[in-house]
């Protein structure tokens, strides 16, 4: 029987040394697609959670545009499997002034939960990929805000990840979970807080080198003064935002050389239409999508091409996404690190599992990994970088040992049906290769693979298990 010794003793054979190993997961070699063009392959890998039979189908009949097209309209997508599978969280659309009667432990669990269900299940996966992209962006940290997370992700998260930049930062800013989080409700005008203030400007916005002053910083926070949400216990509206005039600042502010006079709650929408028209806002948040999808260090040119169909379209996050996934950007782009979230879900995805169940996922794998989905306490969300994700190396190992032997709890991989058949080393590998990597799995890699399956036929289910760990655990797999 092979031990867990014997497995990851495969996985360096598959590296064939440490120093080796981190050349590939830096720069790894992807042979030429065998079943799609390239940059029909790589827009999937960039636009999904990793890929699926399922998908390679869809964007195979439907062409790179149609496939970008049909992601970017989700409503017309039909999701009814992963709308099934989220029957169980009852309370995702239960209104905030409810959950405080209901148990806050379960009401979190679920929200946690059910981004992970989404995340593996979902056929709108761009969209998917956009919350996750403005939960960074406005992150909020569910052990600080608690049940105000649910309709943090629900109502604005969820509701604006395609909609407009404005509409998503006004939701944002008026958000109880974000008032919650920096420090908002503490904001008035005679005990002033500059917490939201400062990091409305520097990460929701213009970004730090952006042009600001400290003095913008002051005088955003006093146009703030007066926000608040209900924390009464007993009022009905508990949860919910207000505006209390009492607390407002109603002296004259200037910002970013705008002159704002007293006008109460209107004082802090102005504010937001300032900063979301503001060019530092264009350049700094189409980096960040840039970033995102297609490169950590995206050239200057290519930023101001994004930054200026962000001007354009009054930051329409549909028309920008479709110039920052155009053909040539993708076609083109850099390997990506999938940090492990992506890791983890991309995995599950590519072996077809089935989950019965998210706990083992949520505490002892993604918790393990250091990417529970809301458990970034800074205000500034998760890493997007290979430097900060790349040599946490054995989690992940552990991982594809243990996702096809049963040894991740809640997930059930049908290894016969994933093999189909195939019972000699070269047709496994390339069954592996097909299925996990789209053709594409680097050659020297795909070779250790067969040399571990072999001598022909290849009749032992532990040993086709573990070429499945082996094939998700390859330097890779760990790459988008």
């Amino acid at each position: 029987m092979n031990t867990r010794r014997a497995f990851f003793g495969a996985l360096s054979a598959l590296a064939t040394s440490a120093a080796t190993a981190e050349a590939q997961l830096r720069t790894p070699t992807l042979s030429k697609p065998m079943f799609l063009p390239d940059a029909e392959l790589k827009l999937l890998r960039r636009i999904t959670n990793g890929l699926t039979q399922e998908d390679v189908a869809t964007i195979a009949s439907a062409g790179y545009q149609g496939y970008l097209e049909w992601q970017l309209n989700p409503e017309a997508i039909n999701d009814v499997d992963s709308d099934t599978r989220l029957g169980a969280y009852t309370y995702l659309n239960t209104p905030t002034p409810q959950l405080y009667a209901l148990d806050s432990t379960i009401v979190q669990t679920q929200v946690v939960e059910s981004t992970i269900l989404r995340a593996i299940y979902s056929k709108r996966q761009l969209f998917e990929r956009m919350v996750e992209f403005w939960t960074d962006h406005f992150n909020t940290d569910i052990n600080t805000v608690g049940i105000l997370k649910v309709a943090d992700v629900r109502d604005v998260l969820r509701k604006h990840a395609l909609t407009t930049f404005s509409q998503m930062l006004h939701m944002q800013s008026s958000s109880p979970a974000m008032m919650n989080r920096l420090n908002t409700q503490q904001n008035s005008r005679t005990s002033p807080n500059q917490n939201f203030g400062r990091e409305l400007l520097e990460l929701h916005t213009m970004g730090v080198t952006g042009g600001y002053t400290q003095q913008d910083v002051i005088e955003v926070s006093r146009c703030f003064t007066g926000w608040r949400y209900v924390t009464t216990t007993n009022d009905p509206n508990r949860g919910l935002f207000f505006f209390n005039q009492n607390v407002h600042d109603t002296g004259t502010k200037i910002v970013l050389g705008n002159t704002i006079t007293s006008s109460g709650v209107n004082e802090g929408m102005n504010v937001l239409r300032i900063l979301a028209d503001h060019p530092s806002t264009h350049r700094y948040v189409s980096k960040k999508l840039l970033r995102w999808f297609i490169d950590y260090e995206p050239a200057d040119a290519l930023v101001d091409d994004v930054a200026e169909i962000f001007r354009q379209s009054g930051g329409d996050i549909k028309t920008v996404l479709r110039r920052v996934l155009a053909f040539d950007n993708v076609r083109w782009a850099p390997p990506l690190f999938k940090r492990p979230f992506h890791y983890v879900v991309s995995a599950i995805r590519a072996v077809n599992a089935n989950m019965t169940r998210y706990d083992s996922l949520r505490y002892n794998w993604l918790a393990g990994m250091g990417q529970m989905p809301f458990n970034w306490n800074p205000p500034n969300g998760y890493p997007h970088s290979f430097e900060y994700w790349g040599t946490l190396v054995l989690p992940r190992w552990n991982y594809a040992a243990s996702l096809p032997n049963g040894s991740v709890g809640g997930a059930v991989v049908d290894s016969p049906a994933l093999i189909a058949g195939a019972n000699t080393a070269q047709r496994v590998a390339d069954r592996l290769d097909t299925i996990i990597f789209g053709g594409e799995m680097p050659p020297a890699d795909k070779a250790a693979l067969i040399a571990y399956l072999r001598p022909d036929p290849v009749t032992s289910n532990t040993k086709l298990r573990d070429a499945i760990g082996l094939a998700i655990g390859s330097p890779a797999f760990h790459w988008y």
